[in-house]
């Protein structure tokens, strides 16, 4: 049976580093710096309460960059086809591939950082005791 690594604060930080970066688990794990596996990364996230808060932050930053990025590809895309540099199927191709692709960004982002970026409704209760209990979902 392999040995346990211990996790060391340096590699913590590299570890969430990585996924501040937009790299996924596997990209992180399968790094020739990183030598510790995930299964044991994740028994510390379980563990230590401040890891798990950092890890999240990182995965909230990695959103951001993804944002960001895919902000950034639009912003090309559309000059280039307001310069006329790609022809109408190229650009309605590219154009639904952006789609996809912010879709899918936009569903993690929602995943992970939910009251930032996700459509999750709220629930309000109003009503005291001199009035019937009124509830509403607003979104």
């Amino acid at each position: 049976m392999a040995r346990k690594k211990k996790l060391t604060t340096k590699l913590a930080q590299k570890i969430l580093d990585y996924f501040a970066d937009g790299f996924t688990i596997r990209e992180v794990f399968l790094k020739d710096d990183v030598d510790i596996t995930w299964s044991n990364f994740r028994n510390y996230l379980i563990a230590d309460d401040l890891l798990m808060l950092r890890y999240q932050k990182s995965k909230e930053l990695a959103v951001d960059l993804k944002l960001s990025e895919l902000e950034d590809k639009r912003k090309i895309l559309e000059d280039k086809i307001e310069r006329g540099d790609l022809d109408g199927k190229a650009g309605q191709n590219l154009v639904n591939l952006y789609k996809i692709i912010t879709a899918s960004a936009q569903w993690n982002a929602s995943k992970i950082a939910s009251k930032r970026y996700g459509k999750a409704a709220e629930l309000t209760i109003k009503g005291d005791d001199k009035q019937p209990l009124n509830i509403s979902w607003s979104k």
